[in-house]
């Protein structure tokens, strides 16, 4: 049975506030928020992926207006149905889709968990991506494209944020990710397990990315930085190579989701089957 609920402010619905408003958000993504521990997924078919990929349903949110039936998942949980007035203060009218999920977040692994991992051949790190669209875009690319984990800095956007669930389509739920506490620290570690890395720039004395090639044993990270500023001085020192995509016309780069998806399927063109 649906809950019906007519306050925004109704305290049952606590964990849904706050989607629109960064410093509410921060509740639910901080350490030390009130609400960490939890994550808010949109859509049926992003709450369905989350469920399949084994993050357990606390509660959701519907249009009280909804004749779609719900996804047999929500049998087992309280699922409130709200008007127009709450939707919109929670999360925005226009741009909501259909029903949100609240999820527990499962226990985060600590970077070297995912570089020990032998079947983890391909890396994406990304430094300072703050953007949730570009960062849902590289998830899900790399979740379409062989990359086998995804490493952040300590500065880079929550991979669990609404926004950047819904980006991804819920493809990147099954991507394991970890969160470096400091960059170069981090780096160094890819170093030392034995990890090439990739720096993506637009510099035209980087080697073309089509230039590479790779055994199927060889371990890959590709390195990505944010719209404009790019990586640091410091990424790009650490570099075992520097990689452009080359481009035409007057554009110096592309935008680092599309970057994203043009290196991660050159990457997986460039590794050589193993000899039979």
């Amino acid at each position: 049975m649906l809950i019906a609920v007519d306050n925004p402010t109704d305290p049952r619905i606590d964990v849904f506030q706050g989607l629109s408003d960064k410093s509410l958000r921060l509740r639910r993504e901080g350490p030390d928020g009130d609400l960490a521990g939890i994550f808010i997924a949109e859509g049926d078919l992003v709450i369905e992926r989350a469920i399949a990929a084994g993050y357990r349903l606390q509660s959701a949110l519907v249009d009280a207006k909804r004749t779609q039936p719900l996804p047999t998942q929500f049998d087992d949980v309280d699922v409130f149905a709200a008007n127009d007035s709450v939707l919109q203060q929670i999360a925005g009218y226009h741009s909501y889709r259909g029903a949100l999920g609240c999820f527990l977040r499962k226990e985060l692994p600590m970077p070297q968990e995912l570089l020990n991992q032998p079947s983890h051949k391909s890396f994406v790190v990304v430094e300072g991506i703050n953007n949730p669209t570009n960062l849902g875009t590289i998830i899900r690319c790399a979740a379409g494209l062989d990359i086998d984990a995804l490493l952040l800095s300590p500065d880079s956007i929550d991979p669990l944020s609404r926004r950047c669930c819904r980006v991804s389509m819920g493809e990147g739920f099954a991507l394991p990710y970890a969160r470096f506490n400091d960059i170069e620290e981090g780096l160094t570690a890819l170093h030392d397990s034995g990890i090439e890395l990739l720096a993506m720039t637009p510099n035209e004395d980087a080697l073309d990315l089509a230039a590479l090639t790779y055994s199927a044993t060889d371990r890959v990270a590709v390195m990505l930085g944010a719209e404009g500023s790019g990586l640091s001085h410091g990424a790009l020192a650490s570099a075992t190579r520097r990689i452009q995509i080359p481009m035409s016309g007057t554009s110096d780069s592309l935008n680092v989701g599309s970057a994203a998806a043009v290196t991660f399927y050159a990457l997986r063109q460039a590794r050589k089957p193993e000899a039979l």
